[in-house]
């Protein structure tokens, strides 16, 4: 599939107008930033099992238009989950860098840009993500393969994702806020990738910006505040565990994903 025609396509503009540029990262998919004379969009090709992955890209259609309406994610020009395309305008901003996460001025933003988002109202076709049916989900798949999956931690993961749907939060989550998927224009962010998204626990949202960009407990417990405006022990301890789940999830997705690459054998 040719990025550039997609987005000549969408545009309707010619392709030979177009300068196509990989960019670097993603595990799911391939992307592309095209340049016309006039704007500057990005193509997304889905390259994987989606099925095997949990992906569910008519959900991801219906959060792609609350966000870009809400001013969280970007503008969307075409979603078409059964070419495994999609075509977004390019924002006025920047990926935020690692090292940016661990800045109390980042840490502030990021939580209130996720409360924003923890509050939006959804209609009731968007997905629930339930993390027992996510743990059985990949240890399916993962049996299939005989891959084998610690008994003592799968019991840990089951107890902590039952915590998590008792604890009774559930609202619009994105649920794999890492830096590459967060732009700045250095006064105001946005998120991009909402292919896990659904309804879900917001503390585990948490935990994923907690997981990727190492945080101690001193930065959970100021990124906890700085969301919740307050700090209570009992949920720092569950978010703790939600931390611990996160990892735990993330390890189960990568075996998969190597099953999807062959690298694991059978």
């Amino acid at each position: 599939m040719n990025p550039a025609r997609v987005a000549a396509e969408v545009l309707g503009c010619d392709a030979a107008l177009l300068r196509a540029t990989r960019i670097k990262g993603g595990l799911t998919n391939e992307s592309w930033r095209i340049d016309s004379p006039e704007t500057t969009v990005v193509v997304r090709i889905s390259t994987v099992d989606e099925y095997a992955l949990q992906l569910d890209r008519a959900n991801e259609a219906i959060v792609l238009k609350l966000v870009e309406q809400a001013g969280i994610g970007a503008e969307v020009l075409l979603c078409a989950p059964d070419r495994r395309l999609l075509v977004t305008r390019c924002l006025p901003a920047q990926t935020l860098a690692m090292e940016h996460l661990r800045e109390t001025d980042t840490v502030q933003k990021v939580a209130e840009l996720l409360r924003s988002l923890h509050t939006l109202s959804v209609p009731a076709s968007v997905q629930t993500v339930n993390l027992l049916s996510v743990l059985h989900g990949y240890w399916a798949t993962l049996d299939v393969r005989q891959t084998v999956c610690d008994a003592y931690l799968r019991t840990q993961a089951s107890d902590y994702a039952l915590e998590s749907v008792q604890a009774g939060e559930c609202c619009l989550c994105h649920h794999d806020v890492h830096h590459l998927n967060l732009m700045s224009d250095g006064s105001r962010l946005w998120l991009l990738d909402w292919e896990y998204a659904g309804l879900g626990d917001p503390l585990f949202d948490l935990a994923s910006i907690c997981c990727y960009h190492e945080y101690d407990d001193q930065l959970r417990a100021q990124l906890l505040r700085a969301y919740r405006g307050r700090l209570m022990d009992a949920e720092l301890q569950r978010l703790q565990r939600m931390c611990w789940l996160f990892d735990y999830i993330k390890a189960l997705w990568v075996q998969v994903r190597q099953l999807d690459n062959g690298l694991i054998d059978s």
